[in-house]
C-alpha cells in the first residue's frame, strides 16, 4: 500500500488559519456543550441524554485537540496536552453511567426483536430487573451519578481553563494536522484489511478508535470538505457505528451470565440467547459492510484531498 511520507517532509504539512481557526472554535464549542450538558440533570431521564450528550461533546474534543500541536510552541503544546487530560478525565468519570445507559437500551432493541407483544414486554421487564435495576439496588445510584457528573463537570472546566492558554495567534504554525489525519486514515485501512482476511472479530473492534478518530476530527468542516475527505468521512462515521452496536451487544451478552444463573431451566433464557445471537450475527455483518466500505475508498485522492483542505 502507498504511503504518506513520514519523517520531516510530514511535519511541514499544517492547516492555513481558516482551517486552524474552524478547529480551535470547534473545540471551545464543544467543551461548552459538554458542560453545559450536565448543567441541569435532576431526573433520570434527563440525566440519561445529558451524559450522552456530554460524552459525544467530549469524543469532538478529543478528536479535535490532536490536530492543534504545535511542535516548536512549548506552551501551546502543554495547552493540548491539558484539554486531553481533563476531558479523558470528565469522559472516564461518565463512563459507568453511559454504559449503564446502553445496556438498558440493548435490552429494548432486544426486546423488540419478539413479535408477540407480551414476549416483549416479560423480556423487558425481567432483563431490567436483572442487568439493570438490581445494580442499583446495590448502590445509592442517584447518589453515585450526581458526584460522577459533578466530578466530570470540574474536569471540563480545568480542561477549558486549559485551552485559554493556546496561542491563537499561532493556531496553523507547525500544525501536523493532516499529518495525524492521513495517519490516522492510513491505520484504520491497515487494521481492516487484516481483520477481514483473518476474520477477527477483536481486531476489528480494534479499528474503532481511528473510525470514531476521523469522523469526529472532519466534522466541523461540514459540506465544505472537498468530497472524497466528506465520502471518508461518511464511511468512518458508519465503520464507527455499526461496531459501536455489536459493542454494546457484546457488553449485554456478557451481562447474560447473571440472567442465565437466576433464570437456569427458563425458557425464556433461551428464547433470549437465540434472539441476542441473531443480532449479534446481524451486527457483525453490518461491521463487515462498513468495513468493506471504507477500504473502497481511493486512498490516494483522500489524502491528496486533505492536504487540499488543510493546506489550501
Amino acid at each position: 500500500m502507498e504511503r504518506e511520507p513520514d519523517g520531516a517532509a510530514r511535519d511541514e504539512i499544517g492547516p492555513p488559519p481558516e482551517a486552524g481557526a474552524v478547529v480551535l472554535s470547534s473545540l471551545r464549542a464543544a467543551l461548552a456543550a459538554a458542560e453545559a450538558a450536565l448543567g441541569q440533570v435532576d431526573a433520570p431521564a434527563e440525566r440519561r441524554e445529558s451524559v450522552r450528550t456530554a460524552r459525544r461533546e467530549l469524543k469532538s474534543v478529543r478528536a479535535l485537540a490532536p490536530l492543534l500541536r504545535l511542535r516548536d510552541d512549548p506552551a501551546s503544546q502543554a495547552s493540548i496536552d491539558g484539554v486531553l487530560e481533563f476531558s479523558a478525565k470528565a469522559n472516564q468519570l461518565l463512563g459507568p453511567l453511559r454504559d449503564r445507559d446502553a445496556l438498558a437500551r440493548s435490552i429494548q432493541r432486544l426486546a423488540d426483536r419478539f413479535a408477540d407483544d407480551e414476549t416483549r414486554r416479560v423480556t423487558r421487564t425481567v432483563l431490567l430487573a436483572t442487568l439493570v435495576f438490581a445494580e442499583a439496588d446495590r448502590r445509592d445510584d442517584a447518589q453515585f451519578a450526581a458526584t460522577a457528573i459533578e466530578r466530570a463537570r470540574r474536569a471540563i472546566r480545568q480542561a477549558r481553563a486549559a485551552i485559554e492558554h493556546f496561542d491563537e495567534r499561532r493556531v496553523s504554525t507547525g500544525s501536523n494536522a493532516c499529518a495525524v489525519l492521513a495517519r490516522a486514515f492510513d491505520d484504520c485501512r491497515d487494521m481492516l484489511e487484516t481483520a477481514l482476511e483473518d476474520g477477527d472479530l477483536a481486531a476489528l473492534h480494534a479499528c474503532r478508535k481511528h473510525a470514531t478518530f476521523l469522523a469526529l476530527a472532519l466534522r466541523p468542516f461540514g459540506r465544505a470538505l472537498p468530497a472524497p475527505v466528506r465520502r471518508a468521512r461518511g464511511r468512518a462515521k458508519d465503520l464507527a457505528a455499526a461496531l459501536g452496536e455489536d459493542r454494546d451487544l457484546a457488553i449485554l451478552d456478557v451481562e447474560m451470565r447473571v440472567a442465565r444463573t437466576r433464570l437456569v431451566g427458563s425458557p425464556l433464557v433461551s428464547a433470549i440467547d437465540e434472539a441476542l445471537k441473531l443480532a449479534r450475527l446481524e451486527a457483525f455483518a453490518r461491521a463487515e459492510d462498513s468495513a468493506r466500505a471504507f477500504l473502497r475508498l481511493g486512498p490516494n485522492r483522500t489524502r491528496r484531498e486533505l492536504r487540499v483542505l488543510f493546506e489550501g
